[in-house]
C-alpha cells in the first residue's frame, strides 16, 4: 500500500473518531448545559425540593373552640383554654425550616372538658374513637383518640394559644393544633374552631 492510501486510511479513521466524539458530546450537553443553569440561578428562583411543603396561607382567627361528644356541646374560650395547665412543645416546622416552641393544653385535657376521660372504663370508648378538628378555612384533619392520649401515646398534640411565649398565636389563627408525633406538619391546624369526637358502635 502506498504512502498516499495509508494518509487516506488515517484520515478515514480521524473522521470516524472525530464523528463518534461529537455525536456523545450532543447527547451530554443538554444535561451538563442545564445543571450549570441551574447552578448559576440565584436561591431565590430554584424550583423547590420535591417534599418541601408550602406555606399555609392565613386563615381568620378562632375566639372559641366548640366540642361535641356524645350529643352534647362544650364551648372552650381561649380564656378558658389559658386556665387549663399548660404544655410547651419544641417542634420543627417545615412550612419554615425552622425549630419552634408552641404552648397550650393537651388536647386531651380539652376533650375531657367535653366529658372524654381516660380511665380503665373508658378504655374500649377511647380505642374506638376519633377525632375530627376543624379549623375557620373549613380545613379538617383526624386524630384517633388513643394516639391523643397520654395513657396510651408517648406523643404529644396541644390547643397550642401561644407561639415562641408570645400571645396571641396569629400565624395560627389564635387557636392551633400541633403536634409532636408526625414527620410534616400536615395535621397542624391552624384557626382551630370545631372539634367532633366520633364512636364506633362496637355492638354493630
Amino acid at each position: 500500500m502506498g504512502s498516499q492510501d495509508a494518509h487516506t486510511r488515517d484520515t478515514l479513521i480521524s473522521m470516524k473518531t472525530l464523528h463518534v466524539l461529537a455525536a456523545a458530546l450532543l447527547t451530554l450537553a443538554p444535561a451538563a448545559l442545564l445543571a450549570q443553569a441551574t447552578d448559576a440561578m440565584p436561591p431565590e428562583t430554584k424550583a423547590p425540593m420535591q417534599d418541601a411543603m408550602p406555606m399555609k396561607a392565613p386563615v381568620a382567627p378562632s375566639k372559641s373552640v366548640t366540642i361535641t361528644f356524645q350529643g352534647r356541646t362544650t364551648v372552650l374560650r381561649i380564656e378558658d383554654l389559658i386556665a387549663l395547665p399548660q404544655v410547651t412543645v419544641h417542634v420543627h416546622n417545615e412550612h419554615r425550616n425552622a425549630d419552634e416552641d408552641y404552648t397550650g393544653p393537651l388536647l386531651s385535657d380539652v376533650l375531657a372538658r367535653a366529658g372524654l376521660t381516660a380511665t380503665k372504663e373508658t378504655q374500649p370508648l377511647i380505642l374506638h374513637s376519633t377525632v375530627i378538628a376543624t379549623g375557620t378555612d373549613h380545613y379538617y384533619v383526624i386524630y384517633s383518640a388513643a394516639e391523643v392520649e397520654p395513657a396510651f401515646s408517648h406523643g404529644q398534640v396541644i390547643v397550642a394559644v401561644s407561639k415562641s411565649g408570645g400571645l396571641p398565636n396569629t400565624e395560627g389563627g389564635a387557636i392551633e393544633l400541633v403536634n409532636t408525633t408526625d414527620t410534616k406538619p400536615a395535621r397542624w391546624l391552624h384557626g382551630l374552631t370545631q372539634l367532633n369526637i366520633m364512636s364506633l358502635n362496637q355492638n354493630q
